[in-house]
């Protein structure tokens, strides 16, 4: 299939699953998707959904790479840009189909591989959460005897069991992002803002190593007690709690690290309700094993808040994650999929507070025997009081 093999994925699983599926073949156009089925993941992915990257994965055949006529000339080493030099990744695809414009082009570009694969009848796996309609319908009509099914599912599944390569880019990224939360965190004095705090965690970020930022979310004060606060100009002061829940991207893999602290010394609440949430937080961790189903986790959290004496202000308590930010399972009562081994999670738990909100958030991986947190290795946590 390809003269480069994938630095992350498990091929050997992706034709396995894929054929075992049912599905013809598989259209991925989500960028996360397409990283992982292509090995080729880059930001302009996301920018101009009018030129889309797709994969396309015949069930027991070789999969096509459709991308814009630029990128395809490239390459495939076509004499036509001399004038592009080589990018920094290329896909373990080899079979690149380039297409024109910001039209339906691409569309015929994908219906060129099926047909060329014999794949004009059946059931076709897309993604029914991202997939134009526009491209949907001129794909119905070019091959109106494939019926078009959800296979986000099946997508899942495929990266659901990270490879060791995932693991160690996954705890690099989350890794970086805890400790220079932790350490900007440390170093916040009153009279700034929560712009100019930001500031500072996106350029040792992106300094030390991180690709893109995914998330900045940060909130002083009342603010630290919203949804998702994005950074203000809002001076911290003396005695404020601080939340933050930052990501970033490495190769396309994403982290997501929630840490609190207070502007100079905490006072006897503060520290009493993060001990708490600590200890719940913890005995969640604790729990994870294969089998485990998602909602006897969240049932858990639950009484492990009312155990201490916690109302439960919060909503999911944890997520998978990868390439796509909140992967399947979400932790959630009425979710009931089993925990399996090899998944990475984060586990995140937070308490919204008359004066503020609380959040600790870290990486799990999962293993035959529990979970390791790759992201907490001081087993003595403790809330984060900056040196004003």
């Amino acid at each position: 299939m390809s003269a480069v093999m994938p630095k992350y994925a498990d091929l050997e699983r992706i034709e396995s699953l894929i054929e075992a599926s049912g599905f013809a073949a598989v259209i991925a156009a989500w960028p996360e998707n397409v990283g992982y089925l292509s090995g080729f993941y880059h930001p302009d992915m996301w920018v101009n959904w009018e030129r889309l990257h797709i994969v396309v994965w015949p069930s027991g055949g070789e999969p096509a790479f459709v991308v814009p006529r630029m990128r395809a000339d490239l390459w495939n080493k076509s004499s036509s840009v001399p004038f592009i030099t080589a990018e920094d990744t290329v896909p373990f695809i080899t079979d690149i189909r380039g297409f024109d414009g910001e039209a339906l082009d691409m569309v015929r570009a994908v219906a060129d591989v099926l047909t060329d694969r014999g794949v004009t009848e059946g059931r076709l796996a897309v993604e029914f959460r991202s997939l134009p309609l526009k491209v949907s319908m001129e794909l119905t009509r070019l091959l109106p005897h494939l019926t078009q099914e959800d296979g986000w599912p099946l997508l899942n599944q495929l990266r659901q069991v990270k490879t060791s390569a995932e693991v160690e880019v996954m705890t690099r990224a989350n890794r970086l992002t805890a400790d220079i939360l932790e350490e900007t965190l440390r170093s916040v004095r009153p009279g700034q803002t929560e712009r100019e705090i930001s500031a500072r965690l996106a350029g040792e970020l992106y300094s030390r190593g991180a690709d893109e930022l995914s998330h900045s979310i940060l909130g002083v004060g009342p603010r630290a007690a919203s949804w998702h606060p994005w950074p203000t100009g809002l001076q911290v002061e003396e005695g404020m709690l601080i939340r933050s829940d930052w990501g970033v991207r490495m190769d396309g893999y994403t982290s997501d690290i929630a840490r609190n602290a207070v502007v100079g010394k905490a006072n006897a609440e503060q520290k009493d309700i993060f001990a708490r949430l600590s200890e719940a937080h913890d005995t969640v961790v604790a729990a994870v094993k294969p089998g485990v189903l998602a909602s006897d986790l969240s049932a858990l959290a639950r009484r492990e808040y009312a155990r201490l004496g916690l109302e439960y202000r919060w909503g999911l308590i944890g997520h998978g994650i990868g390439l796509v930010i909140h992967e399947e399972p979400q932790l959630l009562l009425d979710v009931h999929d089993p925990i399996v081994e090899g998944m990475t999670m984060e586990i995140e738990l937070g308490y919204f507070g008359d004066n503020g909100g609380y959040h600790i958030e870290d990486l799990i991986h999962v293993t035959a025997n529990g979970a390791l947190n790759l992201t907490q290795l001081d087993p003595n946590r403790t809330l984060i009081e900056s040196e004003s």
